[in-house]
């Protein structure tokens, strides 16, 4: 007699059943029938999308224009970093014997790579140890300024109708004023020094940043994410923080990689107006103040300086290309597929 007849429906149906289980599923959302292997048990499991900077770095690279600014940039910082490894001479110890010396490859007879300026300088060294100031004032005060213009970009872009128009006025004005005439007030205010000089540039960077991303957050704070973020509760410092700020990022790191360029050539015009930085210490632009005075005599001597500077600014305009690119979701390096185009 069969015992299928004495069991309730209930349990009768279960031994029929096959078990499931959820080994390897804590949440069982992938049931799995005992003794049966999943379609996908044998596939390998895909990699994880790369992440969204590595993405945009990738492309960068992938632009010829942006990896030779990439290479240009870390070949100026090592030679900077590593300028009293590499300097053949002290750059501040005068030789007079050496004054306005040509360099060995024009007939120079003090062993001088780049020849020595009118003070009887090694300019190879000099230009080495410029670098570091010229870029460290190019790095600190295009990153301060970044930092000032996102933080009232994004409260002018929040608040549109009443601190926005005052801050949008403030850069109207800014832009109207020249920037050596601004310059030459402050450093009559602060004096002449580093300090000053990057003071300066920090704050007079930030309307660039404060413009276009006040057009963005106007923009961004209509969006559906952060509509939401308000329904579920969040103040409106963490949206602006969690949501607003790494929305209007893009533009900050291209006017960065921009700007830090142009900051560097403002502190060459303060230097070569005596306004920048003082003696002992020195950058490119107080080179080219100190060689104008024996141009004739030693042209070497604001050469190779200027040199200098136009490599630095060429390669962070170059690696500003590149980023706009790939940031800008139209460009990909990747090849088309001929059958759509």
């Amino acid at each position: 007699m069969n015992n299928d007849h004495n069991q309730p429906p209930a349990e009768a149906g279960k031994a029929h059943m096959p078990s499931v289980v959820t080994e390897g599923d804590p949440w069982g959302s992938v049931p799995t029938v005992a003794g049966i292997e999943p379609q996908n048990a044998g596939e390998a499991i895909p990699r994880k999308a790369p992440g969204r900077l590595r993405e945009i770095l990738r492309k960068a690279w992938g632009n010829p224009s942006g990896r030779v600014g990439f290479v240009l940039l870390g070949l100026l910082v090592l030679a900077a970093v590593f300028a009293p490894l590499i300097a053949p001479h002290d750059p501040v110890v005068q030789t007079l014997a050496a004054t306005n010396e040509a360099p060995v490859w024009l007939g120079g007879e003090s062993g001088y790579l780049l020849g020595a300026d009118s003070l009887g300088r090694d300019v190879l060294s000099r230009v080495l140890h410029g670098l570091r100031l010229s870029l460290l004032v190019g790095i600190v005060a295009a990153t301060v300024s970044a930092l000032l213009g996102l933080t009232l970009g994004i409260l002018a872009g929040w608040y549109e109708d009443t601190l926005g128009k005052v801050l949008m006025r403030l850069a109207d004005i800014q832009f109207a004023v020249p920037f050596v005439a601004v310059g030459i007030a402050l450093t009559a205010a602060l004096g002449p020094g580093l300090g000053p000089v990057l003071v300066i540039l920090s704050v007079w960077g930030w309307t660039t940043y404060a413009r276009t991303i006040a057009n963005s957050v106007a923009q961004v704070k209509r969006a559906d994410f952060v509509t939401a973020a308000r329904t579920l509760g969040a103040g409106t410092g963490r949206i602006m923080v969690k949501h607003v700020a790494p929305s209007v990022l893009a533009p900050v790191v291209v006017l960065w990689s921009t700007s830090a360029g142009v900051l560097i050539l403002a502190e060459s015009g303060l230097s070569l107006l005596g306004l920048g930085v003082q003696a002992p210490g020195f950058s490119l632009g107080s080179m080219l103040s100190d060689g104008q005075v024996a141009l004739r005599l030693s042209w070497w001597a604001v050469l190779f300086p200027g040199t200098a500077l136009l490599l630095i600014v060429l390669a962070f305009n170059m690696i500003g290309d590149a980023l706009r690119d790939a940031f800008n979701p139209s460009s990909s390096l990747a090849p088309k597929n001929p059958e759509l185009v």
